[in-house]
């Protein structure tokens, strides 16, 4: 029996709402309601048949009630059973006089022993959410709520919001608060104009840049915004966000102030409503700009004949009286486009063709990149893009080739120029092409390589580096298709669904190395298996055994070959869970060994996990939070010298909106940085060391200062200044000894005297051997490709860097050290790193899918809390601690015998001095539980896009989601706030562990992160581009727009609840406004979703809420064309579930869904998604039909 959802709905007579769907059974019949309108959903767990139904326990379906008023508006649910014991968790709702929510309250639950479920009289509900927040671990909480204040007029527009929590209650003065005004003379915002001119030659409008004074008073709509730590009567100049809008909705403006001193971002557009320029802070300042200084030419002197005068300036050459020019003479005055080079060194650039598609884009400190497409305007070629092979050193173009579905079917490099000449001319043979797509075949090759696809559209002749295949088995070196996995049998129709893959492994371009991965499906079109056959001739493959009805993962086992002759290695992971689907218990076990049991869970009432034993319960870690679901703590700092068993090893504090510390200008903080962490572990008797921490109005950390038992020594204080874009300008740091030592004080220097994001040079005026190694203050310290990748640096010896078309590094050579080899494969997985040492043997390091290997002797399994080594002929699991950053704080075994400890400075160098332990060998993964790469003194961590260097505070790459954050240098690490954000893969930051799912009502630093990140409607062309590499006709503009520019406003509907947590705050952040593009962030089934008034089963009902508030649903219904509906919800993407239900019922819409649970996590990549899905994909329909498939990224 397929999964399916049961909605009752109960409606009073004189309510006018049509009733859709009517659903009975006997088992919603022995249930008794209150005589109020509600809808109620249950979603089984287990097949059962209707007449069966009532025979099902709390425990085995998911059910949700909505109670709705008189007026259709939703006033409380109801979460039957999904306590952690099994309560009902209630939410209320209440509207003022004018339907407005003043205050959102938080869940709480009740005890409920019966089959029956009324409503709570809203007054009671109140009552008992009040009391059950008055108890120690919610702080004693007197308003369990968030709260709005209202401006006085028909707008309704929210003057001040205020979270839970004491803290941040309405009237003290740590609310945000949002002020609505229009612009004045004294706001001085720049007129700042993008000039176009067709070029036919090159088919694009060439762009121009001018400045023209200042908007006039009155012209812009100007929102000023201040977080919770901007006080109770706050100025604009002290750490406000403010936002200039034009009258068609552009944004014109972001201004953000530190210390009274602004930092501006511009966004300017052509005629067409297209973003041509953006303008970071520290370009602002230069733009527009003269010199006026005594250095200027001010002479009178006389040109006599037969002499020469040449005068070059930057901005303007003024001439005075008495200036003369005799007959026979030369003079010549050259004014150098200044403008220009702050646009090439700080600014954003887009140039687009007549059909207002991206053709060309330059990055700050990159060279231009050209995008060329085919008729059905997909990206077909961009460049340019380094060789991916050792042996070709020059540049060409990634092409990509699609299936009649518009599937990517392979890709390639065209070893061919790439400029803007010659993207015209690929371009115009693509404007008539008469072939648009490949097709399936049973034999063929290209490059050398068996591929079963055609190559039929240019160019014919390239590199291939990923082939991807669909709907069937049939293509080369697939493996046989089991009867069955784990007794499960397997979906043989599988048309539609990815089926199998090849990737290119990138040496020489001779070589045709390859691996191929699989995936085969469950009836349900589950994944079951994915098997991956490696280039080094061995495999790793996983059989998933699923619950046949709600595809739960009951079991894994992974077996492994590093290389065809080894011997296998397999595992086997046991997961149970909760009546409420949270996982209890995960176990582990290798080959035929003893099972461990790596982690117990414990939940509270509301779902949040409070203790987890790890390894056999030799540790058991506990959790706290405050009222916010903001992590407090991991363990106790002060108990640790208490006889328990077992003993804590490590705990950890995080102080927000209180300090312990008493350093003078360590404040308080509401808007959800952290204030202070403190930290003790077992090694030492449990003395508790903590950093407290100053941060400037931009949220950027100025000062991490050190203290030990509650003595401020400041032994590992690290201190920091930056410029404009958020480059570091200067670092102090102490350290080596428990004392104030002195290590670093280091001055950075950046290109074109520091008008530019690239670093040239550090000077350390303290220990040059210590901390950041100075190893020379000759010339300039570093020197970047076109790509703005660094690839010298003198400090430590090396004398080049060669990358591939990901701008991976492949070949790091030192003078005289030696050089380290990376191998990847064409997706960029590192696959092998292979260390040459001079005077000594090579030692060769393989990455296969978890399993590492050094010199083909396995070194590790990961676990969820850590990893298994070899240890004579069987293995020994080793366990860690991790703080809110996943930072690896403290190693150790099952014995409690400390492995090693590691304590980081802020922005993630190791600390040395005090608790060196080091058992065994060492363990490489460390700050952020990345692999530090201390070989040949590289000193840098991977993290996968790119490499950190901790001891300067910055990546040594440009950011490949740089657009997403543009008013920061492309170079800057966690936005210069290493305490609260993370940067998972090295593409993105986000934000950091402290939240946790469940209470949170979204706060301010939810909101800096929007500002930060810059996603916007103007703003958002990393999300942008992975819908352009799977929707049919996105133009590929970074901001996409509505008629005549203007950006139509509701493309994205947030219905999740504050209590959502972070599924409420991802959506809230999101302010993604591309055009025709709707996305929905929502709970759901696979046969309905839950809307801002509860359940749609149908696509008239969606269809008719969206017409009321989305204006792009709306014109996509009443004038026809394209429109692709994202569906971010649980489930929503399923075959023949509701997205695809959707895209039977409208002409022109494609649906986009999650086929599993939707996860909120982290963009990794234009090739993945924004969130996780685990073990599931996104199903893109069309016409009633799956035409794609993405895997989700694993959370």
């Amino acid at each position: 029996m397929n999964s399916q959802n049961i909605t009752c709905i109960s409606i009073k007579k004189y309510i006018p709402i049509v009733v859709l769907l009517l659903v009975t059974s006997s088992g919603l019949k022995a249930q008794t309601f209150s005589p109020d309108n509600f809808v109620s959903t249950a979603a089984p767990k287990k097949a059962v048949s209707e007449a069966n139904y009532g025979t099902l326990t709390k425990n085995d379906i998911t059910q949700n009630i909505t109670y709705f008023d008189g007026l259709g508006r939703p006033i409380q649910t109801i979460a039957i059973g999904q306590g952690a014991d099994g309560q009902n968790i209630v939410t209320p709702m209440k509207y003022d006089t004018f339907g407005r929510q003043i205050k959102e309250y938080l869940p709480y639950t009740v005890v409920n022993l019966t089959n029956n479920h009324p409503k709570i009289d809203p007054d009671v509900a109140i009552s008992e959410a009040a009391l059950f927040y008055n108890k120690k671990e919610y702080q004693y909480t007197a308003n369990p709520f968030s709260e709005k204040e209202f401006e006085f007029s028909p707008l309704n527009r929210v003057q001040k919001q205020a979270a839970p929590g004491a803290s941040w209650k309405m009237g003290n003065g740590n609310e945000i608060k949002i002020e609505y005004k229009a612009n004045t003379p004294a706001d001085a915002v720049k007129v700042l104009k993008a000039n176009t001119n067709w070029q036919a030659a090159l088919g694009l409008y060439e762009i121009s840049f001018s400045t023209t004074g200042n908007y006039a008073q009155g012209e812009l709509y100007k929102t000023i915004t201040y977080d919770e730590n901007s006080g109770a009567n706050p100025t604009e100049s002290a750490g406000s966000t403010v936002e200039f809008k034009n009258k068609e909705g552009q944004i014109i403006l972001k201004r953000t102030h530190d210390s009274g001193n602004p930092h501006d971002t511009y966004y300017v557009y052509d005629d067409y409503g297209n973003l041509t320029y953006v303008i970071p802070p520290k370009a602002a300042d230069l733009i527009g700009t003269t010199t006026n200084t005594t250095a200027n030419l001010t002479s009178t002197a006389v040109v006599l004949p037969g002499n020469t005068l040449n005068l070059t300036a930057s901005n303007s050459i003024t001439l005075l009286s008495g200036f003369h020019a005799q007959a026979g003479s030369t003079f010549s005055a050259i004014i150098s486009d200044g403008t220009q080079s702050v646009l090439d060194q700080l600014c954003y650039q887009y140039k687009y063709d007549n059909r207002n598609r991206l053709v060309e884009k330059k990055l700050p400190g990159k060279q231009w990149e050209f995008i060329v497409y085919d008729k059905l305007d997909r990206p077909v070629a961009t460049g340019p893009a380094r060789s991916p092979f050792s042996d070709i050193n020059s540049e060409g173009w990634m092409i990509t080739k699609y299936d009649a579905f518009s599937r990517p079917v392979y890709t390639g490099w065209n070893n061919q120029t790439s400029t803007s000449a010659s993207r015209k001319l690929l371009q115009d043979a693509q404007n008539v092409a008469g072939v648009l797509y490949e097709k399936k075949q049973s034999s063929g090759t290209i490059d050398g390589i068996t591929v079963y696809y055609s190559n039929t559209v240019a160019p014919t002749s390239f590199k291939l580096l990923t082939v991807n295949y669909y709907d069937a088995y049939t293509y080369p070196n697939a493996p046989a298709t089991p009867s069955d996995v784990e007794g499960q049998y397997l979906l043989a129709n599988t048309k539609g669904l990815a089926t199998g893959s090849w990737t290119r492994v990138l040496t020489t371009s001779a070589s045709t190395a390859g691996e191929t991965a699989t995936t085969f499906y469950d009836p349900k079109a589950r994944p079951v298996r994915t098997y991956t056959q490696n280039y080094l001739g061995g495999y790793t493959y996983t059989d998933n055994s699923l619950d046949p009805f709600s595809g739960q993962l009951k079991y894994n086992i992974t077996r492994h070959k590093r290389a065809a002759s080894d011997g296998e290695l397999t595992t086997k992971e046991v997961f149970t869970y909760s009546p409420q689907d949270r996982l209890l218990t995960q176990t582990h076990q290798i080959n035929n060994g003893p099972v461990e049991t790596i982690v117990d869970n414990t939940y509270d009432e509301l779902g949040q996990l409070i203790t987890k034993k790890v390894g056999n319960n030799t540790q058991k870690i506990d959790y706290s939070y405050n009222i916010r679901g903001w992590l407090t703590g991991i363990n106790d700092v002060t108990s640790l010298v208490k006889p328990e068993v077992p003993k804590d090893l490590f705990a950890f504090k995080i102080n927000y909106d209180n300090i312990n510390s008493g350093i003078s200008g360590v404040k308080a903080l509401y808007n959800g940085n952290i204030s202070e962490t403190s930290w003790a572990t077992n090694s030492d008797n449990g003395t508790v060391r903590s950093y407290g921490y100053k941060y400037d109005n931009l949220n950027r950390l100025k000062e991490g200062i050190f203290q030990k038992a509650a003595v401020t020594t400041n032994a590992y204080n690290e201190t920091l200044s930056y410029d404009k874009n958020g480059n570091i300008m200067g670092l102090s740091r102490n350290g080596s000894s428990e004392s104030a030592t002195a290590i670093d004080a280091l001055v950075y220097t950046y290109a074109n005297n520091n008008t530019a994001n690239q670093l040239m040079k550090v000077t350390d005026s303290s220990r040059k051997d210590l901390g950041f190694i100075d190893g020379t203050n000759a010339g300039d310290d570093y020197a970047y490709d076109l790509n703005g990748n660094m690839i010298s640096d003198a400090n430590k010896n090396i004398t080049s860097i060669t990358y591939n078309h990901l701008n991976l590094p492949t070949k790091i050579t030192f003078a005289t050290a030696g050089n380290i080899v990376y191998i990847y494969n064409a997706a960029g997985q590192k696959l092998q790193k292979i260390v040459n040492r001079t005077g000594t043997t090579a030692v060769a390091t393989d990455y296969l899918g978890g399993y590492q290997y050094e010199s083909s002797l396995l070194k590790f399994i990961p676990t969820a809390e850590g990893y298994a080594e070899p240890s004579g002929s069987s293995y020994q699991y080793i366990y860690q601690y991790k703080d809110h950053l996943g930072n690896i704080r403290l190693s150790y075994d099952k014995t409690l015998a400390i492995k090693e400890e590691s304590n980081y400075y802020p922005f993630g160098l190791k600390q040395e001095g005090y608790n060196i332990v080091k058992m065994g060998v060492e363990n490489k993964y460390k700050y952020n539980n990345k692999e530090l790469q201390d070989e040949l003194g590289l000193g840098m961590y991977d993290f996968g896009a790119r490499n950190y260097d901790p001891a300067l505070g910055r990546w040594m790459n440009i950011d490949l989601l740089a657009e997403a954050s543009r008013r920061w240098t492309p170079y800057n690490y966690a936005y210069n706030n290493p305490n609260y954000f993370i940067d998972p893969d090295g593409m993105r930051a986000n934000t950091s562990n402290i939240k946790e799912e469940g209470k949170d009502d979204g706060s301010s630093m939810a909101k800096y992160i929007k500002e930060q990140a810059e996603i916007g409607k103007q703003d958002n062309n990393a999300f942008k581009e992975y819908l352009e590499s799977i929707t049919n006709g996105s133009d590929g503009d970074p901001s996409k727009k509505g008629e005549k520019g203007k950006s139509d406003k509701g493309n994205k509907l947030n219905w999740f609840r504050p209590k959502d947590g972070s599924l409420y705050d991802v959506a809230e952040d999101d302010e993604t406004n591309i055009e025709n593009v709707v996305i929905i962030y929502a709970h759901a089934a696979d046969d309905f979703i839950i809307g801002p008034d509860g359940s749609i089963s149908t696509a008239q009902g969606l269809d008719k809420i969206l017409k009321q508030n989305s204006p792009a649903w709306k014109n996509f219904r009443q004038n026809g064309g394209k429109l692709t509906l994202v569906l971010k919800a649980c489930n929503a993407g399923k075959i023949g579930g509701f997205a695809q239900k959707m895209s039977a019922s409208f002409k022109g819409l494609t649906v986009i869904g999650a086929s599993n649970l939707y996860i909120t996590e982290t963009f990794a990549g234009l090739k993945n998604w924004e969130v996780g899905v685990e073990y599931g994909n996104w199903n893109t329909y069309y016409n009633n039909k799956l035409i794609k498939q993405f895997k989700g990224v694993q959370k």
